[in-house]
């Protein structure tokens, strides 16, 4: 009996609180229901960010920095572009994959001077760019970037370092979708290797 009493008593609560939410204007509802659309997407812009900035190679930083933020090296091989690069440090490349990233980074003086992000199955988005130009500013800052005109990119964009010692681009072309960051360290050392 007094266990029949307190089941009533609950469905009872239920069903007054069920009916208030029945009886809300329905302007409530939707200022609710938007509130906690984004308040969702917060999170998951927080989400998205916390990640990308987990997985970001610094320039600068060395071998064993670069695999104790990626993990194990998937692959490691000897750049073939250009063909007329004498093989150098700078043009060896190390592949890794992180939050569903690929990341390939080359070394010059035994600091990581060129990396290039790509994702394949989706474009990197506005806030991943931003993070990852910041991850790489070593102190400077990046421009806000130049839409670039190209007939077969989808997304053509270049960023330049305050300092003149980096510079990235963004390309989206069929299938390929990368963020390159290249400093001048690293050209010194391919047009060295190239007899420039």
């Amino acid at each position: 009996m007094r266990w029949t009493c307190l089941y009533r008593r609950g469905q009872e609560a239920r069903g007054r609180a069920s009916e208030k939410v029945a009886s809300e204007p329905y302007g409530a509802k939707k200022d609710h229901l938007a509130a906690e659309l984004r308040m969702k997407m917060i999170l998951s812009a927080l989400l998205l960010l916390i990640a990308v900035h987990d997985m970001c190679a610094n320039l600068g930083e060395t071998f064993d920095q670069t695999v104790a933020r990626y993990g194990p090296v998937l692959k490691k091989e000897q750049s073939a572009n250009p063909q007329y690069l004498t093989p150098s440090e700078a043009t060896v490349q190390y592949e890794f994959e992180k939050n569903g990233f690929r990341i390939r980074v080359s070394f010059v003086n035994g600091k990581c001077a060129w990396i290039l992000y790509t994702k394949p199955n989706e474009p990197i988005y506005e806030t991943e760019l931003r993070t990852l130009l910041d991850n790489n500013a070593e102190g400077a800052q990046w421009n806000e970037g130049t839409n670039v005109p190209d007939r077969f990119a989808k997304k053509h964009i270049r960023y330049s370092r305050g300092d003149g010692l980096a510079n990235a681009e963004y390309q989206e072309l069929g299938d390929y979708r990368g963020l390159g960051i290249i400093t001048k360290a690293w050209r010194d050392a391919t047009s060295a290797a190239s007899g420039l």
